[in-house]
């Protein structure tokens, strides 16, 4: 079981209008440059929305699982063998563009720069192997072609799985660099809505966080921790929709009702989260915790919408 999760962009852009908000806590001095200016925000986004690129419906992960599924090495070449290129393409066009905007961030970018060449290798077999499937050129070779590379495809899927696992590690570690005194922005700048559901958002990242192997699904140290972040969460978001309600009464722009509505339905999507996360404190079941990273994602997408 591996449970990938999206990250949420909202409250970037209040760090690249104010010019930064502090180098966060912890010892690493590149991560922390994170937060020192806008180009280093911007640059964190991009790379933030390369990585919800990556992990969406038809992207690494799914592509990935979709030949392995197609179980090449014990195939006939009578049989109907079919495969997937997904949109990996696009999702590392994203990663290229973000590695090459201004703005450096240390381990982050090294961790960019792996992931984008392990893609590349990955693309560049996935796409013939695909017009190989495709075209059913493998009836021709009686699946020889197919045979050969398959070990070499899944080898390097798995290598790209692992640098976007690190990837991803890197880019958390860079995004909580500056998370509290984004927070506390917020908060001072009186915008009550922004800075519930930042905080919203990342107690819903860290309560998905904590289920990551099988293992952790039978674990009654992780269920203590998680039901203190649910708890949390949830006496969080009915404040949220209080807030909510008195604002949406008060707002006179348009723009401002359809945010406000957004916000609105992340609390929505975060409390299915909780009611998910319940059924699989009781169920202890994978399915169940792929649903909670599911609603997080979603809420991840509503949030990301905000503007």
């Amino acid at each position: 079981m591996k449970l990938r999760q999206g990250v949420a962009l909202a409250g970037l852009l209040a760090l690249c209008a104010c010019g930064g908000a502090g180098s966060g806590n912890g010892g690493n001095g590149a991560a922390e440059a994170v937060a020192s200016s806008p180009a280093a925000a911007a640059k964190l986004s991009a790379y933030t929305e390369a990585y919800n690129a990556l992990i969406e419906t038809f992207g690494l992960p799914a592509t990935a699982q979709t030949y392995k599924e197609a179980r090449v090495a014990g195939r006939s070449p009578s049989e109907n063998i079919t495969i997937s290129d997904g949109w990996i393409e696009a999702a590392e066009g994203k990663l290229k563009a973000a590695r090459a905007l201004p703005g450096a961030l240390g381990p982050l970018d090294a961790a960019a720069e792996a992931l984008d060449t392990a893609l590349q290798k990955v693309l560049a077999r996935l796409g013939p192997l695909y017009a190989y499937y495709n075209t059913k050129a493998y009836r021709q070779d009686a699946l020889k072609r197919g045979k050969a590379e398959d070990a070499q495809m899944i080898a390097e899927f798995d290598a790209a799985l692992k640098a976007m696992d690190d990837f991803n590690a890197a880019l958390a570690k860079q995004r909580r660099a500056g998370t509290e005194a984004e927070l506390a922005t917020l908060k001072q700048s009186g915008d009550a809505t922004g800075y519930n559901n930042k905080l919203a958002m990342q107690q819903a990242e860290d309560l998905v966080g904590l289920f990551n192997k099988p293992e952790d699904l039978k674990d009654p140290a992780v269920f203590a921790k998680a039901d203190a972040l649910a708890g949390s969460l949830e006496t969080l978001l009915a404040d949220q929709q209080k807030v909510v309600a008195d604002a949406k009464a008060k707002a006179k722009e348009p723009v401002e009702t359809s945010r406000l509505g957004v916000q609105s339905l992340v609390v929505d999507m975060l409390g299915s989260m909780i009611g998910q996360y319940r059924q699989l404190k009781q169920s202890h079941s994978a399915n169940d915790a792929q649903s909670v990273v599911d609603s997080y994602n979603r809420a991840v997408s509503l949030a990301n919408n905000i503007s």
